[in-house]
């Protein structure tokens, strides 16, 4: 029983400092010191749908701003800028009824996104990000169109979750 007691106590010493670098999403930041602000410009759009880009931007902000790590300023005082570019709009049905008509749609997007490190001088990192979320049609059009917007929301915060892992904890 003494035995038990003395390895208890020792792996109570022990574990707690040999921790293995796993954080808690959220909490930590693998961004060097030198990068404490973000600019995030209106995003280009070179897709087929027309004025995506900008509630894009508008929620990429809003997570960065929640998220509260890294603070969000205009581009001559920030260390490092996202520039992003809706590249892609897909619509596409992917479920019919009983008559051929589409019940269920998914909507993609593709984004290039680049951050640069104005302090350094240099590009912190480049990726193509593609997202996308699925919504049933419905016999009215009007809630037909409100599910789409409903949907292209959710890629957008999709999007800028993974934008805020993706940048700030390099995850």
């Amino acid at each position: 029983m003494k035995i038990l007691r003395v390895v208890f106590y020792i792996l109570m010493f022990v574990l707690p400092i040999s921790s293995c670098g796993y954080h808690l999403a959220g909490y930590g930041s693998a961004l060097p010191p030198h990068l404490r602000t973000i600019a995030i410009p209106v995003f280009e759009n070179s897709s087929s749908e027309p004025n995506i880009h900008r509630d894009a931007t508008d929620e990429v902000r809003r997570a960065f701003i929640t998220d509260g790590r890294l603070t969000v300023v205009g581009t001559r005082k920030a260390d490092m800028i996202l520039r992003g570019t809706l590249t892609n709009y897909n619509l596409r049905a992917v479920s019919f009824g009983g008559t051929d008509a589409a019940e269920e749609y998914v909507v993609r997007l593709g984004v290039s996104i680049e951050v640069y490190d104005q302090v350094l001088k240099k590009t912190f990192f480049k990726q193509d990000f593609t997202t996308q979320w699925n919504y049933r049609a419905t016999a009215g059009v009007i809630d037909s169109e409100t599910a789409r917007f409903n949907a292209l929301k959710e890629t957008y915060g999709d999007l800028a979750d993974r934008l805020v892992s993706t940048v700030i904890e390099q995850f």
